[in-house]
């Protein structure tokens, strides 16, 4: 009996081993591969004192897709946007269901709809060293990398010249 408990505990831990290695490769995957769109940021206070300096991120577009009808809006979907030559996303669209035609200067970025107010398409926050919050607080842009399903990453903040913090 104790025996088949070792067994079903060591199956869970290697079973869980797995699922987590497999999500890691797949973000890697995203960061290397995946297409890059700067998202413009709406401005939030950079501070926390339980979690140190961080960036609370708020996308620009979130107060574009306010004005459409709540009802139409599920809880997980997909953006569309279109990108300049810079890669700066502008909101085009919202869908249930991915878009099977692929076009180079859109691109769609998946969303999840906790609240009913704001879309999450990526990162929500965006930790930062201590003592660099002047640094941060010239952020206009979140860099996320999209792959072609609309996974994102976030792999960075970009100032108005969208020149990379670091």
């Amino acid at each position: 009996m104790k025996n088949k408990r070792n067994i079903v505990v060591i199956a869970t831990f290697i079973l869980f081993g797995l699922f987590f290695i497999r999500a890691v490769w797949q973000k890697e995957n995203t960061i290397h591969k995946g297409r890059l769109v700067l998202l413009e940021l709406a401005p939030v206070d950079p501070r926390s004192l339980m979690q140190g300096d961080y960036m609370q991120l708020n996308y620009a577009l979130n107060s574009q897709v306010n004005v459409l009808d709540k009802d139409k809006i599920t809880k997980r979907g997909y953006i569309t946007l279109a990108l300049d030559r810079e890669n700066r996303g502008v909101f085009k669209g919202i869908n249930d269901a991915l878009p099977t035609t692929e076009v180079d200067s859109f691109i769609v970025v998946k969303y999840f709809n906790w609240d009913g107010f704001s879309l999450s398409v990526g990162a929500d926050s965006y930790f930062f060293q201590e003592g660099k919050d002047t640094l941060f607080e010239q952020a206009k842009y979140g860099g996320l990398r999209v792959d072609d399903k609309g996974n994102s990453v976030l792999i960075g903040l970009y100032k108005e010249n969208l020149e990379r913090i670091e």
